[in-house]
């Protein structure tokens, strides 16, 4: 048991969506040591997921540069960064050497990690004070949430966190203005791409979507997306095969500004990822189209979510496409668009009756 009000580092070295999943644990965390100084490491780039978020403290980015110097300076002054302030505990969530590494070079007296279940990672035991078991079959946030539990938190949330300014949501409205969506025009946010090729939807199917959506709904829908070029390129070409294109703000709104934009959408559809999570987070019904990714895993979290995914024998497989590759998954490209589509149909029925219940 720890006691008092100890310096409690977490780290989580991944992506929007992971260290959007880490949120419970700081609120029990500081439910359980209102008076600690909490403080996360997350990659650069991720840490709008944490940001004016009442239980963290302080929060540290870790970037990587090309050049080996240049990188290895960065890597040393963070480590520098975290040595001064003098951590008593470490929660290292990323499950990986590196993370293990940065946990021990931090000088805490206790560093907390999930047990290996492989032996050749055994040397872990040689970084990490204390290795927490936890079982195969939960969901990414239950297992943060074991971290927690062997430091005493009774107090459990499940629920991401995510927070914006009155900025933020002004900046989203006027896009949305100057757009043609005032704030009584229902709109569905789809986030339809990735880098990850082996996530994603076909863009026929897409804008199918997006036409039955406009056509038979009189719904619109508000493409997101990040700044790589080829999640561009999908964006494009699924606005130049509708017939009824969605309004593209792919790469327009920062993380921020997006979660703005899903905290009022009547619905987000979109594949395994970031804005997956924030929408579930920001209480935005989520209709989630997986390919082999396992939804016990990494579905959106929360009663009444949709996942939309093959009934096949070998999904989910959770392999990076079907050769493994990062290619694609024939789970997701022989998914066809009357797939997607009834069960967009029950979801917005369902959507509607509350409504009508609960105006």
């Amino acid at each position: 048991m720890i006691d008092g009000s100890p310096r409690i580092l977490v780290i989580k070295l991944r992506y929007l969506g992971d260290v959007l999943l880490t949120t419970p644990v700081f609120d029990a965390l500081r439910s359980r040591y209102p008076e600690a100084f909490i403080a996360a490491v997350v990659n650069k780039g991720t840490e709008d997921m944490l940001t004016k978020n009442p239980a963290i403290d302080k929060i540290l980015t870790i970037g990587r540069d090309s050049r080996f110097l240049t990188d290895l300076q960065k890597q040393t002054q963070l480590i520098k960064e975290i040595r001064t302030l003098h951590f008593d505990i470490v929660l290292e969530l990323t499950h990986s050497d590196r993370a293990a590494v940065l946990a021990w070079l931090s000088g805490a007296r206790r560093r907390f990690a999930y047990r290996p279940r492989k032996e050749k990672r055994l040397h872990l035991k040689l970084l990490l004070t204390d290795l927490i078991p936890v079982s195969r079959n939960l969901h990414v946030i239950e297992k943060h949430l074991e971290m927690a539990r062997a430091l005493g938190c009774s107090f459990l949330p499940t629920k991401p966190a995510l927070y914006w300014s009155p900025q933020d949501q002004s900046t989203c409205e006027n896009i949305l203005k100057n757009n043609g969506l005032s704030g009584d025009i229902p709109y569905i946010v789809v986030h339809p791409t990735s880098t990850a090729v082996h996530k994603v939807w076909t863009a026929e199917g897409y804008a199918a979507l997006c036409d039955y959506l406009a056509e038979k709904k009189a719904i619109r829908t508000i493409l997101i997306c990040g700044k790589d070029e080829e999640e561009f390129r999908l964006n494009r070409k699924i606005c130049d095969l509708a017939k009824r294109p969605p309004l593209d703000l792919g790469g327009k709104l920062s993380l921020k500004q997006t979660a703005a934009l899903l905290s009022k959408a009547l619905l987000f559809i979109g594949i395994d990822s970031g804005p997956m999570h924030m929408a579930a987070a920001v209480g935005t019904p989520v209709l989630a189209i997986f390919g082999p990714t396992r939804p016990w895993r990494w579905g959106p979290w929360g009663n009444g979510q949709v996942i939309v995914q093959k009934n096949w024998d070998c999904v989910p497989c959770g392999k990076k496409g079907c050769r493994n590759d990062g290619g694609e998954s024939r789970c997701l490209t022989e998914l066809t668009p009357d797939e997607v589509l009834l069960p967009v149909e029950r979801k917005l029925e369902q959507i509607s009756r509350q409504r009508t219940l609960n105006p």
